[in-house]
């Protein structure tokens, strides 16, 4: 029962899936920098069919444990237009195209319409935003795959406008 750890932190040998304590960090990924885009991408669609910021920065990660759960860390430059609402976040699908996408968020209502929200009737929001995600829907170690996708329920919500581009990065936690 040889384990070998290599300078990379790659952990291999008989058991090394199960190596590591509850907390630590089992593998990162991180999605291509959203950086080559240029255009500004309106936010349509709805929870079930969000559109993604920049389908170039999907993350693909195979979970090395059944039980792990997914760190997930974004940032990206959003602008909300006047009287608007609507939700932007990380979404997770088993398909590599991001079909039938499941909102990693969990909310505190029927539904996440108004996680961003602009009052102001003539007022326009640049954001910078950064935030994290979990997935603690793990069950297996089938490849998973996700991105940031969002939607507007009323008014406009953009990515783009010469704002910070999107980063995205997952990490398997063990539990």
């Amino acid at each position: 029962m040889t384990i070998t750890f290599h300078p990379d932190g790659r952990v291999e040998g008989s058991g090394a899936a199960n190596f590591g304590s509850s907390g630590n960090i089992i593998q990162t990924v991180i999605g291509t920098n959203g950086e080559s885009s240029s255009s500004s991408v309106n936010l349509t669609g709805s929870i079930s069919s969000p559109t993604f910021l920049d389908s170039n920065c999907k993350v693909t990660i195979t979970p090395k444990r059944s039980n792990s759960k997914i760190l997930l860390t974004w940032s990206a430059g959003i602008r909300q237009n006047p009287s608007t609402f609507g939700y932007v976040g990380v979404f997770y699908s088993p398909n590599s195209n991001m079909s039938s996408p499941v909102v990693i968020d969990k909310s505190r209502s029927p539904n996440l319409n108004e996680s961003f929200r602009n009052n102001d009737t003539s007022y326009h929001m640049w954001e910078s935003w950064s935030r994290i995600s979990w997935d603690e829907t793990i069950t297996n170690t089938n490849t998973r795959y996700y991105n940031v996708g969002g939607y507007a329920q009323a008014g406009n919500i953009y990515y783009g406008d010469h704002q910070v581009a999107l980063q995205l990065m997952a990490q398997e936690i063990a539990v």
